[in-house]
């Protein structure tokens, strides 16, 4: 991933190799185009900031629209906003479809005919409750945490 700069300011982000060629159509460039080269055209390649750390579950990350300068490296940064409520509907619907695939893989364990004793039936049964109870946790739906099966 490239920026395009005019005087230490994007022109064009996102820019690309095929691009700096089509608007140079004048110019021969060999089939790999190093770094000094793309420079003398204000091309330079993109570094991603790190991660921001400590996000809430009410936050998401997201790369910046455009690059930024940070210590002469044209840098992409995240930027922490808030999840937006179709963003928040949508994680909760993953949780709720998986809580529900772990439902339906130990139906059998509270069926009449199950080979399973009361006592390991009854600990199939609190794990089932805990499943289900998954969309009261103070963190869902991106910070829960999931019962372990009998």
């Amino acid at each position: 991933m490239y920026v395009k700069t005019i005087n230490n300011t994007v022109d064009e982000f996102p820019y690309s190799i095929k691009k700096l060629r089509k608007d140079n159509s004048g110019v021969s460039f060999p089939l790999e185009i190093n770094e000094e080269t793309l420079i003398s055209f204000g091309v330079f390649s993109i570094v991603r900031g790190e991660f921001p750390e400590n996000i809430s579950h009410t936050e998401t990350a997201v790369h910046a629209s455009a690059p930024v300068l940070v210590e002469g490296v044209w840098t992409l940064p995240w930027v922490v906003r808030d999840k937006t409520a179709d963003e928040i509907a949508s994680e909760a619907s993953s949780v709720r479809y998986e809580r529900d695939e772990l439902l339906t893989l130990c139906d059998w364990t509270q069926m009449p005919d199950s080979p399973l004793d009361d006592s390991t039936k009854a600990s199939w049964a609190t794990y089932r409750t805990e499943l289900r109870d998954i969309s009261e946790q103070a963190g869902f739906p991106t910070n829960i945490t999931w019962p372990t099966a009998p």
